[in-house]
């Protein structure tokens, strides 16, 4: 039940933050679909919640910083929701192509790379990250 419920909540971010990221260049636009979509890569972890900001700015120095140089990455965002009992983050990381992310996770793309320290803070470390299809791209100021 507790499984479900994480990935429903993994579900309606995902959904978020894809519809989140986009150009202004888009404000206004109807929608339509891509010619060519880019690839969302998103990740999910917990932390206890007396952990979650110092994982956060960790996060953000060791993880997101990275993700954004990288070959073939067209944006990062992430994500946190702090509760009285955990922290939840999400990174939702944008590619030209599941070939740019190869480039950096290798031939085996779809299991998570742990950052260094992520034992000494996260709850039930998951195995794989996700890959969707961003076939629509609509910012709305």
């Amino acid at each position: 039940m507790v499984d479900q419920a994480r990935r429903d909540l993994i579900g309606a971010a995902t959904g978020l933050a894809m519809a989140s990221w986009a150009s202004a260049a888009f404000a206004g636009s109807a929608p339509s679909f891509a010619d060519r979509p880019m690839v969302a890569r998103i990740w999910h972890g917990r932390t206890p919640a007396d952990k979650t900001d110092e994982y956060r700015q960790y996060l953000f120095d060791v993880g997101v910083k990275k993700i954004a140089s990288l070959p073939g990455n067209r944006g990062v965002q992430m994500m946190v929701s702090k509760s009285a009992d955990q922290g939840e983050f999400m990174i939702v990381s944008y590619w030209d192509s599941i070939e740019a992310i190869k480039g950096y996770a290798g031939e085996d793309y779809t299991r998570v790379h742990d950052l260094p320290r992520d034992k000494e803070f996260l709850i039930d470390q998951e195995k794989l990250v996700r890959h969707f299809s961003l076939d629509v791209n609509l910012w709305q100021r």
